[in-house]
């Protein structure tokens, strides 16, 4: 089936840019767990926790996002996006507001890890997921370029969180809740359906009223392929990545200063990974981009395992960070595509689980993975799972795309 865009969409192309616009800003402010981790060591003081306790947080946190992005798909598959932006934003800006109050473990857990992570929830789907029906004609470039805002936010949030934590401590998180709902706000007015604003032509029609429900999709072997495959291309990227300053100073017996600029070179080709991988899903489709993302992980994790100099580690990283960065972009149009658009909201919101399990399984892997008593080789046991993980992941994207998913869009009575 083809997605086309009515005359009434294309004479409305500044309330798309408005659209698309809003759900940056939004995006951008959901990456704000990366601000968190310039916190620890004054949060482990207000709370008498230790490091362990208090980073446990962004995994409550990442639980809730995605529990809580089920929830906001099924509401804007009923009723529409632009109320959930401002509740979302009210807990999101609340639960880092209240992480300055935090005198104990367990007000940390609720105000942080529960607020902050279900106020994500229920901004960062539904503002993709908008954005994506506006734009029918080319969803890969526009969850790139979306994407790509939640890989620039850990690049400026880290430091302007590390710029308060070090004049306010833990009151940092005062200003920073604060910014979250302000900015939120100003743009979640302009959040709403395209079908809210124009009429419903057949073409525009047959789009929305096809797909699958949940329930159906969870009775599809396609959707568990599509779920562990998910989880296994995470895992892949997460196990190392998720490690890269330890790596860098253990692999190559760099400073902590200078590992840390390997987390910058990363963070800036994760974001133009997206952008890349946005685009390339539009010209050969979802699953073929998803199969050369991994393989490009392989070369890069292998390249990796084998680097002696910063020049060629940097070279490598670039290359894994890069791809790394792309599978977050191909999986709201693979899942739109594979299930329709009916029900996208929803359906995503429990696609996205994949991530949510690949993020608590790979640091855990890689952690058991690591040998301290190897000198440079600790990580290489590491290195060669992450390669076991990713190829299995390829098997799984070339039995998908045999069966006919990720190149069109999959009938409900397939």
């Amino acid at each position: 089936m083809k997605l086309t865009i009515d005359s009434t969409q294309q004479q409305n192309l500044a309330q798309r840019k408005f659209i698309f616009t809003a759900a940056f800003i939004i995006i951008f402010c959901c990456s704000a767990s990366a601000a968190f981790s310039v916190f620890a060591e004054p949060l482990q003081q207000a709370t008498g926790a230790t490091a362990s306790q208090v980073a446990l947080t962004l995994t409550i946190y990442q639980f809730f996002m995605a529990a809580f992005g089920i929830i906001s798909g099924r509401v804007i598959d009923k009723s529409g996006p632009k109320k959930l932006m401002y509740i979302g934003g009210l807990i999101f800006g609340l639960g880092w507001f209240l992480g300055a109050f935090a005198n104990s473990l367990w007000f940390l857990y609720l105000s942080i890890g529960f607020l902050a992570g279900a106020g994500n929830g229920l901004l960062y789907n539904p503002a993709l997921l908008t954005t994506l029906k506006w734009f029918p004609e080319k969803s890969g470039a526009i969850s790139g370029y979306l994407l790509a805002a939640a890989s620039l936010g850990p690049l400026v949030l880290a430091k302007v969180g590390a710029v308060l934590c070090d004049k306010m401590g833990t009151n940092g998180f005062i200003p920073i809740g604060i910014a979250y709902l302000v900015l939120i706000w100003l743009v979640a007015w302009l959040m709403k359906n395209p079908s809210e604003n124009v009429d419903d032509s057949p073409e525009k029609k047959q789009v929305i009223e096809e797909g699958f429900s949940p329930k159906q999709m969870l009775s599809s072997v396609n959707f568990w392929l599509l779920l562990v495959l998910f989880s296994v291309a995470c895992t892949a990227g997460i196990m190392l990545i998720g490690s890269l300053s330890s790596i860098a100073q253990v692999q190559l017996k760099m400073t902590p200063v200078v590992a840390a600029n390997m987390v910058i070179v990363n963070t800036l080709s994760n974001f133009g990974g997206r952008l890349i991988t946005g685009n390339a899903v539009d010209k050969i489709g979802p699953m073929a981009t998803l199969v050369s993302v991994l393989i490009i992980t392989i070369i890069g994790l292998a390249g990796l395992r084998f680097a002696t100099t910063t020049a060629m580690f940097v070279v490598f990283l670039i290359l894994l960070g890069a791809s790394f960065g792309g599978v977050l972009v191909v999986f709201p149009t693979l899942t739109n595509r594979t299930f329709g658009q009916k029900f996208s909201g929803t359906n995503y919101g429990i696609m996205f689980f994949g991530y949510a399990i690949g993020s608590l399984i790979g640091p855990q892997i890689s952690t058991l993975a690591l040998n301290p008593n190897a000198g440079t080789s600790a990580y290489d046991a590491a290195y060669l799972v992450a390669i076991g993980v990713a190829i299995f992941g390829i098997l799984i994207g070339l039995l998908l795309y045999f069966r006919g998913i990720g190149h069109k869009v999959t009938s409900v009575n397939n």
